[in-house]
Formats: C-alpha cells, sequence, structure tokens
C-alpha cells in the first residue's frame, strides 16, 4: 500500500542535450528491463526534434504556451494549439517541434508497448467524484485545489501536485475545494 503526494520541487528535473529544453520527471516506474512508464512535464523553448524512444507509446498535451506542431506524426502536420487535449503517438516515430508563438509547457505520458497499458483521462471537478484505483494510479492537479480522501487518509492537493498510488484497489474520493479545478487521471494496466 502507498499514496505519495508528490510536489513540484520533487520533481526530477534534466535540461536536453540539444539545449532546447527542460524535462522535469514527476513519476517514474522501472523493472530489470528499464523503463516501465514514465510522467513528465517539458518546457520547450525551441523548435527541434523529439526524443526517439524506441518500443514506447506516449501521450502528449499542451498545459501552456500557444502550442507546437508535431511534423512526422501522423499523415499530416498535428497542431497541439488547445491545452488538454492528449495526442498519443508511437516514441520511436521521427518527429519534429515547431512551437507555434514561443516557450510551451507540456505533459507526457510513456510506457513500454510490450508490457504496459495506461488510460489517461482529464476531467474537470465541479461536483464530488469517485475515481478507481488501478494497481498504479497517479493524479496530477493543473488547476484549482483538491480534497482527497481514501480509506482512513486524506490528502489536500494543489495546482502542480500530484498524488502517486501503487498498490491500491478501492475508490478515491475527490472535492473541488477551488474552482475551475481540472485533473489528469492515470492508470496503469
Amino acid at each position: 500500500m502507498a499514496l505519495q503526494l508528490i510536489s513540484p520541487n520533487q520533481w526530477q528535473t534534466q535540461t536536453w542535450k540539444n539545449g532546447g529544453g527542460i524535462t522535469h520527471q514527476l513519476a517514474r516506474s522501472d523493472d530489470n528491463a528499464g523503463m516501465r512508464w514514465r510522467v513528465s512535464i517539458a518546457e520547450v523553448a525551441s523548435d527541434g526534434p523529439f526524443s526517439r524512444f524506441e518500443q514506447t507509446d506516449r501521450i502528449i498535451m499542451l498545459l501552456q504556451g500557444e502550442g507546437f506542431c508535431l511534423h512526422g506524426a501522423a499523415e499530416h502536420t498535428v497542431v497541439l494549439d488547445k491545452a488538454l487535449v492528449p495526442f498519443a503517438f508511437a516514441g520511436e516515430t521521427e518527429i519534429d517541434c515547431s512551437l507555434i508563438d514561443g516557450p510551451v509547457r507540456d505533459f507526457n505520458l510513456m510506457t513500454r508497448r510490450a508490457d504496459v497499458k495506461a488510460s489517461l483521462q482529464v476531467l474537470s471537478v465541479t461536483e464530488p467524484l469517485s475515481l478507481t484505483l488501478a494497481n498504479e494510479s497517479l493524479l496530477y492537479l493543473v488547476s484549482g485545489q483538491l480534497q482527497l480522501s481514501f480509506k482512513e487518509q486524506s490528502y489536500q492537493l494543489e495546482a502542480g501536485q500530484s498524488l502517486l498510488c501503487t498498490a491500491e484497489a478501492g475508490e478515491l474520493q475527490i472535492k473541488a475545494g477551488v474552482e475551475p479545478c481540472q485533473l489528469v487521471w492515470i492508470r496503469i494496466l
């Protein structure tokens, strides 16, 4: 059983080799074969190629900024200019990214294709709700404030914080403390 509150000051931050941005790793799971899954936020400062991740499924979405274009991700250029709209693609795809009008911040979920399946939902919380935990689940609060309860435990989540749930089963109760309240809900299956 483990529920872990993760604040931005706990993120692991790396500068990109090409100097075009930085990645903040929020949470990650590894095994003997390497990375099983990873959740991160990238700050993209300039146009350039995406790093390739073989045998990895990726989901990306804009968090802040005017947006970016992905060239090579699909038959036509993919434009991500609306916040919190997920786009899924294969990590080994050769993709060039061009910024629309200045730097952006994006949210990323990567999963090892052969062993891990994941679901990602963006939820707007206006009424109390209940979320069913998977063996591994992560909630990232984009905006607002949440009151969370699970069994005998209570948490208050502020914008930018996450709650990582591992080896748990049951219902996570959620209530918005401040609206608007938007969250990213990930279940690793």
